[in-house]
């Protein structure tokens, strides 16, 4: 799937939470940055989650972390 299919799935969810709804906004007109977030899945290892916090299906949502 291409990123932009990502990145359209993401922008339709409607119960996003509000702070990457922000994060989203930000990046909204930079391409280069949305490809970077969306354009593959994070991936998970032995050590658990790492990824950079941010809106994405590449970076880990700060939503997780609690």
């Amino acid at each position: 799937m291409a990123w932009q299919a990502n990145y359209t799935k993401w922008q339709a969810f409607t119960e996003l939470d509000k702070e990457l709804e922000l994060q989203l906004k930000k990046i909204e007109s930079d391409e280069k940055q949305l490809e970077d977030c969306f354009y593959k899945n994070l991936e998970f290892g032995t050590g658990g989650m790492r990824g950079e916090l941010g809106p994405g299906t590449e970076l880990e949502p700060s939503s997780w972390i609690n």
